[in-house]
Formats: C-alpha cells, sequence, structure tokens
C-alpha cells in the first residue's frame, strides 16, 4: 500500500469515528431530554437536588405503581406508606429527600429498601412466585374473580394476572 492510500484509509476511518461520535451525542441528548421532561412528572422536583438517571427512572417507576394502587384501593396512602412505596430501590439520599418532602421522619424510611417479596419481585426481571399462603399475600396482592366459574386469581397491583391459584 503507498502511502496515499494509508492516509485516505485513515482519513475514512476519522470521519466514521466522527459520524458515530455525532450520532451517539445526538442520541444521548434526546434521553437527557426525555429524562428532564420526566422529572418534571415525579415527586423530587428540579426545586430539589437532580437526580440521576437511574433515580429518576426507579422513582418514575415507583411513583407509577403508587399511583395505580391509590386508583386500585379507591383511598390514598398515609404519608409514611405513601413514602415507603416512593423509596423502594432508591438511595438514601433520595429518600431522605422524598422524606423530607412528606413531611416524614428519614429514620421511619430505613431500611425502606427491604419491602416484603412480592414489591421486590415487582423490580425484579426473574419471575418470582409467591404460595397463596404466605403471609404476605394479605399484605402485598388483592384476590379478585373474574367470573362466577372462574377461581380467584392474586395479582400484585398494576400486573396482570397469569398464574390462577386453586
Amino acid at each position: 500500500m503507498t502511502m496515499t492510500m494509508l492516509n485516505e484509509d485513515s482519513s475514512k476511518r476519522k470521519q466514521r469515528r466522527l459520524k458515530a461520535n455525532g450520532r451517539e451525542r445526538q442520541r444521548m441528548h434526546g434521553l437527557n431530554d426525555a429524562l428532564d421532561v420526566l422529572r418534571q412528572y415525579i415527586p423530587i422536583t428540579a426545586q430539589h437536588q437532580k437526580l440521576s438517571k437511574i433515580e429518576t427512572l426507579r422513582l418514575a417507576r415507583n411513583y407509577i405503581l403508587a399511583l395505580q394502587r391509590i386508583l386500585q384501593t379507591g383511598q390514598p396512602p398515609s404519608p409514611l406508606e405513601y413514602a415507603h412505596q416512593l423509596s423502594i430501590g432508591l438511595s438514601q439520599t433520595t429518600t431522605n429527600m422524598l422524606a423530607t418532602l412528606l413531611q416524614v421522619h428519614p429514620r421511619l424510611l430505613l431500611g425502606s429498601g427491604s419491602a416484603p417479596p412480592c414489591m421486590e419481585a415487582a423490580y425484579q426481571t426473574q419471575p418470582h412466585f409467591i404460595p397463596p399462603n404466605s403471609p404476605y399475600m394479605d399484605e402485598c396482592f388483592s384476590a379478585y374473580t373474574y367470573s362466577e366459574n372462574s377461581g380467584p386469581y392474586y395479582r400484585f397491583p398494576g400486573f396482570s394476572p397469569s398464574i390462577q391459584f386453586r
């Protein structure tokens, strides 16, 4: 190969790399813009400390689940229950911000990451089975019947039932 060909190859590689970097930069700007919009809809707003990307997504997930639970039960939770629901899986710093926002003492939320197994299961990628006679059933699952011919189904609030227990 001649020196001219090597320079052309190098130049093409640089151009491809610059284009790829530009696409990645645009993708990241789009993602950051979407997260900024999401931050406007969760309980901790820009008035507080800006949450990291992962904390924003975790809080949004918890907030959606808390809202689903309110819709299903028809009753708002107490500030402490709400704070517990929102703080599952969040850092201590974010949990403290939630406690302040909801006027709950932060110590009451210590260990809020240790939720009942069914709450933890909602955030895992692997399926989590809880038998119907588990002590956590009343705490986390609701029983209802689709028709007189079907048995009771148990489901985590917000999730479609897939297993029928007898």
